[in-house]
């Protein structure tokens, strides 16, 4: 499957080259579905771009995903904008009968990626599916958290420096990350806060990325 090098790849859209480009689903969430060669279906979406995503990123409240089996709370922003999306998202996945799937995003991106992966699993149980993001706040309630923490297993999720947005809903607002965080870049700090937007950007995440991957 893609490494994360590769994930931010088709979040930045580098794949331009190849034909491929990003369609705005729902309200306003940029959406980029491609199969590889190999049969790996990669969805991806673009961090905040417009008034309406930042509108949706504020809708701090948890609602109930009720169509879980097992059911959970979620940031009602982010699942609104999933749910007017979703039905679209997996009718193409499955028109390309994947052999696995990756979903990766960048901030709000990576909160769509968060719902996306767990519909995926649900639809797709035979199918390996794995989860990158990078920037992404919490998404999760801790409402059965412990029940549905597996849904997550295959998952990456990174944080540069002092990345604000990963830090938000605020814990005391009781919202999980779904899986412990890979911090890169430089270390949180006081200091680091008063450049949350620097750690934020894509080109930071990217750079701190191709890092870690000559390192490994």
């Amino acid at each position: 499957m893609i490494t994360p090098l590769q994930c931010i790849d088709y979040i930045r859209l580098r794949g331009e080259a190849q034909g491929l480009s990003y369609r705005i689903l729902g309200e306003d969430t940029d959406t980029l579905i491609h199969k590889r060669e190999n049969g790996e279906v990669v969805i991806a979406f673009c961090g905040s771009n417009s008034k309406v995503d930042w509108k949706n990123n504020f809708h701090f409240w948890k609602k109930a995903y009720k169509d879980a089996e097992i059911p959970f709370n979620a940031h009602s922003g982010f699942l609104k904008c999933w749910k007017l999306i979703r039905h679209e998202v997996e009718e193409q996945v499955e028109a390309l009968n994947p052999v696995s799937i990756t979903v990766t995003g960048h901030s709000y991106g990576g909160a769509m990626a968060v719902l996306c992966a767990e519909d995926m699993r649900y639809c797709f149980p035979g199918v390996k599916i794995q989860m990158v993001t990078f920037g992404a706040p919490r998404v999760i309630g801790w409402r059965n958290w412990k029940k549905i923490k597996g849904r997550w297993d295959n998952a990456r999720q990174f944080r540069c420096g002092a990345d604000f947005v990963t830090c938000v809903p605020p814990f005391g607002m009781f919202f999980h990350h779904v899986v412990k965080r890979t911090h890169i870049g430089d270390r949180p700090s006081i200091i680091g806060w008063f450049k949350s937007g620097k750690y934020h950007n894509l080109d930071e995440y990217t750079h701190q990325i191709i890092k870690v991957s000559r390192s490994e």
